[in-house]
């Protein structure tokens, strides 16, 4: 019988069982040469920097991240025994986590440590950068002032500009996520379409008024009280946020209906192209971030042999891995129930990768569990 496990802890790859080996003595190094609370930091830095040749700020960091892990008790017990978390992540949780409320560790522990444990055979273990966002989403459903602020809101917006020498001058300004969604995508149109710059098309579109149509998808559960809402490229919004741009959406989709939608046509109705993204969330293959709103839509089985287009059958990949399937140098399997993929490399090996969108089953899980917090909570205030 298999068991549900990382990649990076695939007991049958010799790769993985080195590096395990290796992570587990670094960590176990920086634990027993670290710190403690009662010495002087500075100078214990210092010294450590000199001995390992390590930067000292490098070092400060993993001090922090050992001591936010302390705090971690269920996650610190999940790394001792599997050891699948390098210092990267750990410093990744640690920043993600400064100056959360005390009274929150313990939910934010279960959550974290619910998500960063295997619940396929070799399955990919989350990035930094994705275990960034998933602390910032745990943040905000424990009602954490910081986390919520630090998305940017409505209220909270700044703007300069830096006037340089050579007669440049650079822009910069804090907006709400999906304005600057919004922005990023009018500015990269309007530079597609006409051959600019960034900046060049930025100024046209501001010096010409310029209108741009951008397409944002807006997902949310239509039978849960007080549901989060997700945005294609963005992930999850705050709760002011999420009601904030709900409003303007011009237009409402089933996705249960889309996702039944099947065609012979080559490239999927915009309403089953919704339904594959909000699966997706972002490209399917191990390891790569870039939103499904810019990947391409793969036929698993050829279109020309299927002659159909359906949610069981795609998936979305950026350009890049779109066309190693393509050329036959990666092939994958796709479970048409939970939308999790394994992968067949060209090398023989293979691993798993499980579906990130809201519509996913991982995700419609943490919609319910925000919407059963914000129920909790706006009782207990009305109360």
């Amino acid at each position: 019988m298999i068991g549900n496990f990382y990649t990076v802890n695939n007991p049958n790859n010799p790769i993985a069982v080195q590096k395990t080996k290796l992570r587990e003595m670094d960590h176990r190094f920086w634990k027993d040469v670290l710190p403690d609370d009662e010495e002087d930091h500075s100078t214990a830095i210092a010294s450590l920097a000199t001995a390992t040749g390590v930067p000292r700020d490098y070092i400060s960091r993993l001090s922090i991240a050992f001591a936010t892990l302390r705090d971690l008790p269920q996650l610190e017990t999940l790394q001792n025994n599997l050891f699948h978390l390098d210092c990267t992540r750990l410093i990744a949780i640690s920043n993600a986590l400064a100056g959360i409320n005390p009274e929150n560790l313990p939910e934010a522990d279960r959550l974290l440590t619910e998500f960063l444990t295997a619940t396929s055979p070799n399955q990919v273990l989350p990035s930094a950068a994705s275990i960034s966002r998933r602390i910032k989403d745990l943040r905000d459903l424990l009602d954490d002032a910081r986390a919520t602020g630090s998305r940017g809101t409505q209220d909270d917006a700044s703007f300069g500009v830096d006037f340089h020498p050579d007669g440049s001058a650079e822009i910069g300004a804090t907006v709400d996520a999906v304005d600057g969604y919004i922005i990023n995508e009018a500015v990269s149109q309007r530079a597609k379409a006409n051959e600019l710059s960034f900046g060049e098309a930025f100024s046209d579109i501001l010096r010409n008024k310029i209108n741009v149509k951008v397409i944002l998808n807006l997902y949310t559960a239509s039978d849960l009280a007080n549901a989060p809402v997700w945005a294609s490229g963005i992930g999850w919004l705050d709760a002011k946020a999420g009601k904030f741009w709900s409003k303007r959406a011009t237009k409402t989709r089933d996705m249960d209906e889309a996702a039944k939608i099947t065609t012979t046509k080559h490239d999927p109705p915009p309403a089953l192209r919704a339904a594959i993204i909000g699966r997706d969330g972002t490209c399917r293959f191990p390891g790569c971030s870039v939103p499904a709103h810019k990947a391409q839509i793969d036929h698993r089985v050829p279109f020309e042999e299927s002659g159909k287009t359906t949610l069981d059958d795609s998936a979305d990949l950026c350009q890049h891995h779109h066309n190693m399937k393509t050329d036959g140098r990666i092939n994958y399997l796709i479970d048409p129930y939970s939308g999790i993929i394994v992968w067949l490399m060209g090398d023989g090996t293979w691993s798993v990768t499980e579906p990130n969108g809201p519509l996913s089953p991982k995700n419609a899980r943490w919609a319910q569990t925000v919407s059963q917090h914000r129920t909790a909570f706006n009782k207990r205030w009305t109360t």
